[in-house]
């Protein structure tokens, strides 16, 4: 019980707040544009790219930060991870059903009129960095990119960013009082650097489950409504590869 109050008790700065949403999305650029760079880097299709910023950026860093601030608190990283309250599943079945059809909205018809908004604003992203261009005649690496999209994209990548955005994070912003869950997912939005087109999509898509899990506090809502988006997206990327 001792432990659970404790890790309560971590305080972050609104900047280390800002900082910890932006800092491993950073880090996933940095590592796409590696993989994916024709002159300077490998030279993989983007989509692989992104995959294995995933499994080397997003999930060792997020996970590497829980387990830092666990250590520093002197508890377990189970203990650091809040939000895990049981809902009723007559209240969080409902919830989770809109927030995926809203979600589902938001990436199937409102990222068109938002990519419309931007026009040319991010131009100055080279095609092979173009996740929104990727030419999926003659890829390379097929079975390989399909595989690490199901397993990556589609189930560990959602899956800790819900432990560590709305697990971790969310619970420690009540500094911005009932604007945290709408804060937490503008910067979760901005934090996907690798598409800035589609942040307003993300916002749109994100906020009524962060609501709910912010309400329940429960992280099992957003789980279930992420990686089903996900992995629904991953069957959308079979179908067109």
């Amino acid at each position: 019980m001792n432990n659970l109050k404790d890790s309560c008790e971590i305080k972050l700065s609104i900047l280390m707040i800002i900082l910890l949403h932006l800092l491993p999305g950073i880090i996933m650029l940095l590592i796409a544009f590696f993989f994916s760079n024709p002159i300077i880097g490998i030279k993989f299709p983007i989509l692989l790219s992104l995959m294995l910023s995933i499994a080397f950026g997003l999930i060792p860093m997020e996970l590497g930060i829980i387990k830092y601030y666990a250590w520093k608190s002197n508890n377990r990283i189970r203990d650091v991870i809040l939000f895990k309250e049981k809902t009723p599943l007559r209240i969080s079945l409902p919830q989770i059903i809109i927030s995926f059809i809203i979600a589902l909205f938001a990436f199937l018809i409102f990222v068109q009129f938002e990519r419309k908004v931007w026009g040319n604003t991010y131009n100055f992203f080279p095609d092979w960095f173009r996740v929104d261009r990727f030419n999926v005649s003659g890829i390379k690496f097929f079975k390989l990119t399909l595989v690490f999209n199901f397993l990556f994209n589609g189930f560990l990548g959602p899956f800790v960013e819900e432990l560590y955005f709305r697990g971790f994070l969310l619970p420690r912003m009540k500094v911005f009082g009932k604007f945290a869950p709408l804060i937490n997912v503008t910067l979760f939005s901005i934090y996907h650097f690798f598409s800035p087109w589609e942040v307003i999509t993300r916002i749109l898509a994100v906020t009524p489950y962060a609501y709910s899990v912010w309400k329940n506090k429960n992280i099992k809502i957003g789980i279930v409504v992420h990686c089903s988006l996900n992995t629904l997206g991953c069957i959308g990327t079979i179908l067109a590869l």
